[in-house]
């Protein structure tokens, strides 16, 4: 009964958008994509699930609004940046009776498999020089952080304020955030630790520039190639510091798609047979972004220092909840697991660290 209500709802999503010939292509956590025609071009059509994480979705308006113009904006952000890097087409709809996306064919799934380290270096080269020019494009959104909708102000930051404020106020939770884990595990103090994080907060509060419209979420199943150019698709845009999500791709690619490559969120991809083709993107990453600018360099790895401190601590706040939600399992596995994994995030923390020291 379920299948056929959800067949029902599919066909009449196709009626609506107008398209033809559907091809099922994946599913990802949030929607399910089929590749189809409209107007004899080639399009990608997404269906919000109604089960993701293990619960079921509820029907939010304001939210799937603010989630689809916010990627309509970042595309558009990054075809002003590097035309053909996103989607040139995309529009969407929004109803309680049914919901979908509809966008240009981006191209083929990045193949971590076939994929030389030479590649993933040039993929990473090209996907750094698209985030560091998108952040140079005005984006005209008010506010900062998460991106949210009312009919009102229509797409805006969750949070009011001055950038400088809030990488301020950011930089001092993360160094208290560092002060918890050691009293909670005095075996993760480390002199080296504390002083790059103190050199990486104090060095962003002095570069705070315009806040970028940048995305959190550039994992590779969201990477696709058309020829040998990549094409960036279905990312979590918010209005931030621009460093902070270049130190964020590469915490991803260098440590965290790997240390997570166990849980059901992550197994399918077996991110940690491919961890030569991940920190060759981020090799890359790096190279495209700094355009070989030392200083550049620098500044990212500061943020990367802190995006790992934080899924550092990201994993002890899990530890001290009385319950995992079903959520929580799906994405970082059991407590022991995540015991274990914060231990050796914290490892990889040390040795990072020292890793900035001698870089500087």
């Amino acid at each position: 009964m379920i299948q056929q209500t959800n067949n029902e709802k599919r066909l009449k999503v196709f009626r609506h958008a107008g398209v033809t010939d559907p091809n099922f292509l994946g599913e990802g956590a949030w929607h399910e994509a089929w590749k189809v025609v409209k107007d004899g071009y080639e399009r990608v059509l997404r269906i919000p699930k109604e089960v993701a994480y293990g619960k079921r979705v509820t029907f939010d308006y304001n939210a799937l609004t603010a989630e689809y113009a916010a990627t309509k904006l970042y595309y558009q952000s990054v075809n002003q940046a590097v035309p053909g890097a996103a989607p040139d087409f995309y529009e969407f709809y929004v109803s309680p009776d049914f919901t979908y996306t509809l966008e240009s064919f981006g191209g083929e799934p990045l193949s971590l498999h076939t994929m030389t380290i030479e590649q993933a270096i040039d993929i990473g080269v090209q996907v750094g020089a698209i985030y560091r020019r998108t952040d140079q494009i005005e984006h005209g959104v008010e506010g900062l952080g998460y991106l949210i909708w009312t009919e009102e102000k229509k797409l805006h930051g969750s949070l009011s304020g001055d950038l400088h404020t809030f990488v301020r106020e950011e930089g001092d939770e993360h160094l208290a955030d560092y002060k918890v884990l050691c009293e909670a595990y005095p075996e993760i103090q480390d002199d080296v630790v504390e002083h790059m994080l103190q050199v990486a907060t104090e060095s962003r509060n002095e570069r705070v520039s315009v806040p970028s419209l940048v995305n959190q979420d550039a994992s590779p199943e969201n990477i696709l190639l058309k020829g040998d150019c990549v094409c960036l698709i279905d990312p979590y845009p918010i209005v931030y510091a621009p460093r902070g999500m270049a130190g964020n791709f590469m915490n991803l690619y260098e440590s965290y798609f790997v240390a997570l490559s166990q849980t059901e969120r992550y197994r399918k991809h077996r991110f940690d047979v491919y961890e030569d083709q991940l920190k060759g993107i981020a090799t890359g990453f790096l190279k495209g972004y700094s355009g070989g600018d030392k200083s550049v360099i620098r500044e990212v790895r500061g943020e990367q220092l802190l995006q790992l401190l934080e899924t550092v601590y990201l994993h002890h706040q899990l530890l001290r909840q009385e319950e995992l939600a079903r959520e929580d399992i799906i994405r970082y596995g059991d407590k022991p697991a995540i015991t274990t994994r914060l231990f050796e995030l914290s490892h990889s923390l040390k040795q990072f660290a020292r890793t900035c020291l001698v870089e500087r």
